[in-house]
């Protein structure tokens, strides 16, 4: 029983001591945000979630946002590692705060100006003299005060408010302008139905940085990889919230939801925020110096600068390296070094190879710009294979590899930067080989692979039935394949091309792409760990898309084979042949330009007589089209005569009996004397009642039809809600519901022209409905707004149109009806309305759709206008 206690015991404090390496092995780092929790921060939230951070050795701790802390100088002070901040960050500086800006995820301020359109406030101009609700940060960023006084309002005459971050204290009038961020206010002003001004800075050409990342320059200096890793990492988190809005903002939902926002609203926000993200770039996290400056010399000029301040330290600049990384043990380990001796992969190209004893390809510019950051040169020690050059680094002959791939027996000797490369792989055989699609297939084939290859015992351990050979190189390799000693080669893809490109073009082929991958580091000897520092931090320093170019350099240049001096006979020849074939050919071109010179000549003076009756003809023609359009003109009116006869008939029929009761029951007793004042003199109201609404209806009709000469504005909601009052004792007689969900949206134009276009519309969906016999007869309008267009739809559920002629309903004289019912022109006036007097565009369509859980099948048209702001 004691052993199996001690036993029990011993494995507890084993757990706990393998429990504490594991999380010393994550360096533990600090972010403070600056403000509340919201998808403002989501890329820093996934990028702890999706183990961003893990996976660069980082052990990230969100500090959530307090009042009253003085961030910038915690970060300064080192009491936090990295923080998120505005661009009022330069002005910290200028108090001696050693923050370093290290990227600006915002390219423009989200922070604006709001006012309620009810407030009279429709321009800055308005300003002067009103309560502006905004934080003392808020009033003193530049971008703000920028566009202010650029429209010549002076900061004195606005009466500041303390923010009370309450969006209600601008709907109840508590303030006239309120402060807050794009992606957040607006959408809750739509909430509420308030219709608001935006006064953004970047309309007015402020289009400064926002949300900062920065850190401390004591940090930098002393730990330049943790500060490179977590930039990188946290970038690499907002790239993955901004394409996976939905998961990221269930994430804030589910662990961060401090504030109780909802979906929609975290959705409405990380859009937003995206548009900022990539406002004029296409580099996340993009920061230039000469933005910087340009925010700098504003607060200058607006008296904010109390001393200058030298904004090459404010913004992280990896070229200033130099200054910004290397200890004092750093530097003075290479001021004693006169070189470091490196060792490279030969016959590797693009990658690596030497060449008349100089060091070329990809990794050879790479450890140039590892040299340049250094400020010490590395110096070629050539080997002819690559087993060659690790045998001399274990030896310590060489300081560096170059180009390695981390292994467990490797990682004896050396300690491996993080990867700057991932290589494919790839299997080279005879062209005559069919694509292979899985290595496994291959039982008891020979392929070769170059020796202390790094993943040559994966290799083995994953395929067991392959035989695999060791050779030198790619080149010995390639040798044994053409020769039949074995069926394939394993190398990297870019090397594999760049062999079938100079040598092997028809003879060997890429024949599998394998799912390993060669991750390149750079090797240094184990007992220089002050070297692996510096090259480590210089590999770090070296960003991926300088990396891309040299890499497209090396893979997209042509290749040079030996010149082959009988190509100059050949082609001499072919050259020959061509010129007598040009000179043949030259003498039978001058022969038929003659015959086509007479050719032309005869047609032109044809095409001359016909010009002069052409111009004849034209006009003939015009006056057709205009007779044309004027008998469509003229039919469409009658038509629409007969509709608005139409409806006035449906209108007055219930009125004209009603006078006729009326006047049949004063007859009527009068006949039988029982006729007595009360009931004469209410009669008598009614029918005089009724007379007016039957004289009102004649007027609404006339004014409806009458022309009208100049454009207006109007608003859509009472244009439509009229007209519907005009059909709608004809819709009710024909058992016909209308549904609608009409936005009050004002546009210019001709509003009698779009009231027929509407009556046009609404009668041919009646027509279209009394085919509906059993069951209900619908039509739904529905006008919104999308960018600045007012959008009117028209839907029925009459089944819709066949396919085959919904093209041609718009054309003059086609109709679906039946000939002595339609004439065919209502929908093509309905266009030349729309698209001549209004600007607008029209359409119609079949569409299908679902009302109380039932689905319809019908026509949706649909018009398109421009909106009155």
């Amino acid at each position: 029983m004691k052993f199996i206690k001690f036993l029990k015991s011993f494995f507890y404090i084993l757990l706990f001591i393998s429990t504490i390496s594991y999380s010393q092995e994550l360096k533990k780092v600090t972010l403070q945000l600056s403000w509340f929790d919201q998808f403002q921060f989501a890329g820093y939230y996934m990028a702890k979630e999706k183990g961003f951070y893990k996976e660069v050795g980082l052990d990230v701790e969100i500090k959530p946002f307090e009042f009253g802390i003085d961030i910038p100088k915690e970060v300064s002070d080192g009491k936090i590692d990295f923080a998120v901040g505005r661009e009022t960050l330069i002005l910290e500086r200028t108090k001696n705060r050693n923050i370093v800006a290290l990227y600006a995820l915002f390219q423009a301020t989200p922070l604006i100006l709001i006012s309620t359109m009810d407030s009279g406030i429709n321009s800055i101009n308005d300003f002067s003299n009103k309560k502006n609700m905004t934080t003392i940060d808020d009033a003193s960023e530049v971008s703000l005060k920028a566009m202010i006084i650029s429209n010549k309002i002076k900061i004195d005459n606005l009466k500041f408010m303390k923010h009370t971050h309450n969006i209600n204290d601008l709907i109840n009038k508590k303030t006239d302008i309120i402060s807050g961020y794009i992606s957040k206010a607006p959408y809750e002003l739509q909430k509420e139905g308030i219709k608001y001004n935006i006064f953004d800075p970047k309309r007015y050409g402020f289009d400064m940085y926002s949300d900062m990342l920065y850190t401390s320059e004591n940090l930098i200096n002393s730990d330049l990889n943790t500060v490179l890793l977590f930039k990188k990492a946290s970038l690499k988190g907002w790239e993955y919230a901004y394409s996976n809005i939905e998961e990221s903002s269930n994430v804030i939902i589910n662990k961060y939801d401090t504030q109780n926002l909802k979906k929609d609203e975290l959705i409405y926000e990380a859009k937003e925020l995206r548009k900022l993200s990539y406002f004029n770039t296409v580099n996340l996290g993009e920061i230039k110096k000469d933005k910087i400056q340009r925010i700098y010399d504003l607060y200058n000029l607006m008296g904010l600068i109390p001393k200058p301040i030298d904004l090459d330290k404010f913004v992280f600049d990896l070229n200033n390296l130099r200054n910004l990384t290397f200890s004092e043990s750093e530097l003075k380990y290479l001021e004693q070094r006169d070189i470091i001796n490196m060792c490279v992969v030969p016959n590797s190209m693009p990658y690596s190879d030497i060449k008349d004893g100089k060091f070329v390809g990809f990794v050879a510019d790479y450890i140039s710009l590892i040299e340049s950051r250094i400020k010490k040169p590395i110096k070629l020690i050539e080997t002819e294979t690559w087993h060659d050059s690790l045998e001399l680094a274990k030896n310590k002959k060489c300081d560096i590899l170059s180009s390695a791939i981390w292994t467990k027996d490797r990682e004896k000797f050396f300690n491996f930067t993080k990867s700057y490369l991932s290589i494919p792989l790839v299997l080279l055989t005879k062209s005559d080989v069919s694509f292979i699609n899985n290595l496994s297939s291959l039982k008891k084939k020979k392929i070769s692979i170059v020796e202390d290859f790094a993943l040559i015992n994966t290799f083995k351990e994953k395929y067991k039935n392959i035989d695999f050979v060791t050779v030198k190189n790619i080149d010995e390799g390639i040798k044994k394949l053409l020769n039949e000693e074995t069926f394939g080669h394993i190398d990297t893809i870019s090397t594999s091309w760049y062999k079938i490109q100079t040598k092997y073009l028809t003879k060997i082929a890429i024949s599998a792409k394998l799912d390993e991958t060669m991750d390149v580091s750079i090797a240094i000897n184990s007992s220089d760990n002050i070297l692996y520092g510096i090259i480590q931090k210089a590999v770090l320093s070296i960003d991926d898309l300088v990396k891309n170019e040299i890499l497209n350099k090396w893979i997209f240049t042509e290749h040079k084979k030996e010149f082959d001096y009988s190509i100059i006979w050949k082609v001499s020849f072919v050259l020959f042949i061509l010129f007598l074939g040009i000179l043949y050919r030259q003498r039978l071109l001058k022969k038929l330009n003659e015959k086509l010179q007479n050719v032309v000549n005869e047609k032109t003076k044809k095409l001359k007589e016909i010009n002069n009756q052409l111009e004849d003809r034209i006009k003939e023609e015009v006056e057709k089209n205009l007779k044309k359009d004027r008998i469509l003109s003229q039919q469409q009116k009658m038509i629409s005569m007969g509709q608005m006869i139409e409806n006035i008939a449906h209108q007055w029929r219930q009125p004209l009996s009603l006078i006729t009761t009326n006047a049949s029951g004063i007859k009527l007793k009068k006949e039988v004397n029982d006729l007595d004042d009360e009931f004469f003199y209410k009669t008598i109201d009614s029918i005089l009642n009724t007379s007016k609404y039957l004289s009102n209806t004649i007027d609404d009709f006339r004014y409806f039809f009458k022309p009208q000469k100049e454009k207006e504005d109007f608003y859509l909601e009472r244009c439509c809600k009229k007209t519907i009052d005009l059909l709608s004792a004809n819709f009710i007689e024909n058992k016909i519901k209308i549904i609608y969900n009409i936005n009050d949206i004002k546009v210019n134009g001709y509003e009698t022209e779009l009231i027929q276009v509407l009556i046009n519309i609404f009668n041919n969906a009646k027509d279209a409905l009394l085919s509906v016999e059993n069951g209900n007869r619908l039509i739904f309008i529905d006008i919104t707004r999308e960018n600045g267009k007012a959008l009117i739809k028209i839907r029925d559920n009459a089944g819709g149109i066949p396919p085959a002629i919904i093209e041609k309903v718009f054309e003059p004289y086609f109709t679906t009806k039946h000939q002595h019912q339609g004439t065919g022109i209502g929908l093509y006036m309905c266009q030349e309305i729309i698209h001549k007097h209004m600007d607008g565009y029209i359409d119609i369509s079949n569409t299908e759709f679902e009302y109380n859980n039932e689905k319809y099948k019908g026509t949706l048209l649909l018009i398109i206008l421009d909106c009155v702001v």
